[in-house]
């Protein structure tokens, strides 16, 4: 497991204490508490109270219940554990009062109505500030060690479809790929996945965030997949629409358009361009080729979570800057008939664009 320097990280985000005249900062999000302290929250438990990160200008505290302790004094040496055995509440108000926090910056977005509004009557004095917009450029761009563990995340994704091109055979059913592909990751080092994985075969593929299913693979189509793992807790995410045999000419054309836009997006990637234009690109190319374009954007930020800033879309503007990773995944969905994506990971560095995916992008068969 890599040692992240997390210095840095908490010397910027007690820069926003005086950028924004906070005495605290409570950092619910459970990225975002592995991203400072390293205190990994379970996956059903992300946005609970326990394992809150407490921060002021002089003392960094995890407040965690019974359950959580010993795990947060293991991951997170250099943080003070407070022990809590109540909710929000009721353990907060008084390690407000003993560090004096008159305003408090909180992520709205995690903290739920209840409990923000039951520490606003049990601690009045205190003013709560939602710092949400402001935390999230803190992991906007990727240090070094972060670009390596999402690279050793995305080289196994690698590894996993490769395996699978020479394991599929007609006849098995999506749940039955969903099951190997999961079962690779655990066995080859990775966390688990990065988020439940999309196997659709045939005209199931039509569908941009279907569900694996017992369906079968069958000659003439296609099988889209796309699925990503955690390594140190970076991820990945990769699809691949792999031919099952002979298909259609009408699907050979559409693949080759959605890779002809992904290229054309990866060209038109460097620092400065607004994402929207990188997807105005990938969508032109394939309108050009006779089909309609996705309706999803071309892609997202990816990092301790599968979907974080940027994002390369119609309806959001986004400067890009060197050390993002994002995906580029364009598509083509024709429902009744099939569908196509292809998507990769892209670290943009100074350079200009380093693809951290490595799979053929050529229409692979199977079978």
């Amino acid at each position: 497991m890599t040692g992240f320097d997390r210095a840095p990280r908490l010397a910027a985000l007690r820069g926003l204490l005086d950028t924004h005249g906070l005495d605290a900062m409570l950092v619910s999000r459970a990225a975002n508490k592995r991203y400072f302290s390293g205190f990994r929250a379970m996956d059903d438990e992300e946005s609970s109270w326990p394992g809150t990160l407490f921060v002021t200008r002089d003392a960094t505290c995890i407040l965690a219940d019974s359950r959580y302790t010993e795990q947060a004094a293991i991951e997170a040496p250099d943080w003070e554990v407070i022990l809590t055995t109540g909710g929000m509440a009721q353990d907060l108000p008084p390690i407000l009062s003993d560090h004096d926090v008159v305003a408090l910056g909180m992520e709205a977005q995690i903290v739920t109505h209840a409990e923000w509004s039951g520490l606003a009557e049990a601690a009045s004095g205190v003013e709560l500030h939602a710092m949400d917009e402001e935390i999230a450029p803190l992991r906007l761009r990727k240090a070094p060690d972060e670009v390596d563990a999402i690279g050793r995340a995305c080289a196994l994704t690698d590894a996993c479809l490769a395996h699978l091109v020479e394991w599929i055979r007609p006849g098995m059913t999506e749940l039955e790929v969903a099951w190997e592909l999961e079962a690779y990751f655990r066995t080859h080092g990775a966390e688990g996945q990065a988020f439940g994985s999309i196997v659709l075969a045939g005209a199931r593929a039509s569908m941009p965030h279907g569900v694996p299913s017992e369906a079968r693979v069958e000659s003439g189509n296609v099988l889209l997949i796309d699925f990503g793992c955690a390594v140190d807790g970076y991820r990945s995410d990769m699809t691949r629409t792999l031919f099952v045999g002979e298909v259609p000419g009408r699907i050979g054309l559409a693949h080759d358009a959605v890779r002809e836009a992904q290229q054309a997006a990866f060209d038109a990637l460097e620092i400065g361009v607004n994402g929207q234009e990188v997807d105005a690109v990938a969508r032109n190319v394939i309108a050009d080729a006779g089909f309609e374009p996705y309706g999803h954007g071309l892609g997202h930020g990816i990092g301790l979570e599968t979907h974080e800033a940027p994002s390369l879309r119609q309806s959001r503007p986004y400067t890009l800057e060197a050390g993002m990773v994002f995906s580029v995944e364009p598509g083509i969905y024709l429902p009744g008939e099939t569908g196509i994506r292809i998507e990769d990971i892209v670290v943009l560095e100074e350079s200009g664009p380093r693809l951290l995916t490595n799979s053929p992008r050529e229409a692979q068969v199977i079978g």
